[in-house]
């Protein structure tokens, strides 16, 4: 079992003090997002740390499902170019969100998903082509999300002979319970913890997931999946990595 923590939860404003603060955590991997202001990586500086990395593509103005066919192909282009950096750090993840639709939209679904998975299958095909496993997460209870069912995403992503990154706090939100959360298909996590209603990353052990009985189900598995920290509260950084490891 791997551990890392993400951008999200701990970047500080300057790239090589974001670095220098994971690295001392003691952790292996260290997830960057690709949204502003950190969406220009000097690939040279992450590259003189001793840390792993993967990479989560952009999910700001980015719309794998667009009706669009021009925000579409964006969308398509964004994520080859998180695909590219992630070979040039020889990180062999990249994150993905399938999209989603507006309200306006919603009349389109089936045309929707049947964009999603042509995009996410171009996105998987040029990630092979670089040595990068590119893995679909699934989304939160949130109006235009789609895929937000675990079981859906997983029947997708075994046609395609694609990987899931599976977003635990996502997936709880939904009301999926923990010992339905483990699939063959799943080869990267987030960890957040909430109430099961809203997607609060908040802190392991602030909310009511039971993430002994999950991971423990994975490491049953023995697999050897990423486990990457995904909260909000940086102050909580070393807690919850001592949470993960007492488990």
């Amino acid at each position: 079992m791997k551990t890392g923590v993400s951008s999200l939860t701990v970047y500080e404003g300057d790239l090589l003090k974001t670095l220098e603060f994971v690295e001392n955590l003691n952790v292996e991997y260290f997830e960057m997002s690709m949204e502003y202001p950190h969406n220009t990586l000097d690939v040279e500086l992450l590259k003189s740390f001793s840390l792993k990395y993967s990479i989560h593509s952009p999910t700001t103005d980015i719309n794998l499902a667009a009706l669009n066919k021009t925000i579409q192909k964006a969308s398509i282009h964004e994520i080859k170019k998180s695909i590219e950096i992630a070979n040039e750090l020889d990180a062999n993840i990249v994150v993905v969100h399938p999209g989603g639709f507006s309200f306006l939209g919603e009349p389109c679904e089936k045309k929707i998903l049947r964009r999603s998975r042509e995009s996410i299958e171009i996105c998987g095909e040029y990630g092979k082509e670089y040595g990068v496993n590119v893995v679909v997460e699934n989304m939160p209870n949130h109006e235009g999300f789609i895929y937000k069912d675990i079981h859906e995403l997983d029947s997708l992503l075994n046609e395609l002979e694609m990987d899931m990154a599976l977003d635990i706090g996502h997936a709880f939100t939904n009301g999926f319970k923990e010992e339905e959360l483990y699939f063959d298909s799943v080869k990267h996590i987030h960890l957040s913890d909430n109430f099961g209603e809203k997607d609060l990353h908040l802190s392991l052990g602030k909310g009511i997931i039971d993430f002994e009985k999950i991971i423990s189900k994975f490491k049953k598995k023995k697999c050897n999946d990423l486990f990457i920290l995904e909260t909000n509260e940086k102050k909580d950084i070393l807690s919850n990595i001592e949470y993960i490891n007492n488990i």
